[in-house]
């Protein structure tokens, strides 16, 4: 299964020669196996004589002979020359193309992760409630709890709301009072939950009154996570509970990159905490400064990069500036950016193209 530490051990990887980058949807709901067979071939005639043949016979053979078709995302790096070889079989969807570097091509992964990495949903009613904790879309976890009944006046008795005909001010007060309190036991349930856990994003889902009682309950970390709330059954399975999320983290993740972009820019204009452009952003990701980089899903340029410090830059220069070593030309410095980000433990977002403007890549800094 993918998760963050699989990131970080690709993005790790520097071969001596070309790696074979892979990614094929095969969303079940669009089209059959053997057409995405064909378009795996197809993808395969674009990288030429730049890649081993090995590598490509090894990828066709997993997704011949041993791939189960069990996703919606594959991503497969190969390298066969130097043993390596990684394939990553995904609940989420991905865009298809192959790529040739030096270096695994992780920058379809890093999107995902960001959308669809760590996030848990609450599902909640008045009684109780079932807590699901996702990782690239598949189910990692689930815990259920029940609290109290919460006993309704039988008809015939008089409605249990205060000021209706009939009502049972005493019996009304009571049952408000239980579900408070129960309200209270999921909420404190779902703290452990999340702390053990760790989601990036928190889902409220159930009745739209009860989500938004349970809301008060929540404690302020859990506050500071969540992403938003969407109606559901509680006996919704699991399939309806990721669809329904996938929906709303896309939502979010639009308003969030919008609001992430225009935070760079401005802290850049004003010379805070944040930089845009190429070269900048490379200055200070060698440095170890960046919290969180913003990327353009299309943006590309060549570069070089220091044999010995691994410093990168646009220029080209006969000797590192910091080291004295020869440099190196990349194919593609936009992500090496990337690799080295995901390597620091800094996080990234790649955005929609066109939100960045003229400068297409930026970040903001720890310091």
């Amino acid at each position: 299964m993918f998760d963050e530490k699989s990131l970080k051990a690709l993005a790790s990887i520097e071969a001596e020669g070309p790696v074979l980058s892979v990614y094929l949807n095969v969303d079940p709901t669009e089209h059959s196996a053997e057409e995405y067979k064909l378009t795996l071939r197809e993808m395969l005639k674009t990288v030429g004589d730049s890649v081993d043949k090995a590598d490509k016979e090894a990828i066709k053979q997993y997704v011949d002979l041993e791939y189960d078709w069990s996703g919606r995302g594959l991503a497969v790096f190969s390298r066969q020359a130097e043993d390596i070889w990684h394939t990553f079989s995904l609940a989420v969807p991905v865009r298809s193309g192959a790529t040739v570097a030096r270096r695994p091509y992780i920058s379809p992964l890093v999107e995902v992760n960001g959308l669809y990495g760590r996030y848990a949903v609450a599902l909640v009613d008045r009684q109780g409630g079932r807590f699901f904790f996702f990782e690239m879309g598949e189910l990692s976890d689930q815990k259920d709890m029940t609290g109290q009944d919460v006993h309704r006046t039988r008809k015939g008795r008089g409605s249990s709301v205060v000021g209706m005909r009939g009502g049972a001010p005493t019996s009304g007060r009571k049952e408000a009072e239980l579900v408070q309190r129960n309200l209270k036991d999921i909420a404190s349930a779902l703290a452990s939950f999340c702390q053990t856990h760790r989601p990036r994003h928190l889902l409220l889902a159930g009745a739209d009154p009860t989500v938004a009682q349970f809301k008060e309950q929540l404690p302020g970390p859990l506050v500071q996570i969540l992403g938003g709330s969407f109606n559901a059954d509680m006996d919704a399975n699991e399939v309806e509970i990721r669809e329904r999320s996938f929906e709303h983290l896309e939502k979010l993740m639009n308003e969030r990159h919008a609001q992430l972009v225009n935070t760079v820019v401005t802290a850049a204009a004003k010379g805070q905490n944040g930089v845009v452009g190429l070269d900048e952003t490379m200055s200070v990701a060698y440095e170890g400064r960046i919290q969180v980089l913003v990327v353009e899903r299309d943006y590309h340029e060549p570069g070089y990069r220091c044999t010995g410090c691994g410093y990168l830059t646009t220029q080209k220069m006969d000797e590192c500036v910091f080291c004295g070593n020869a440099f190196t030309e990349i194919s593609d410095a936009v992500e090496a950016v990337v690799s080295q980000v995901v390597e620091q433990g800094g996080d990234t977002e790649v955005v929609d193209d066109d939100m960045m403007g003229d400068t297409h890549i930026g970040a903001l800094l720890r310091y």
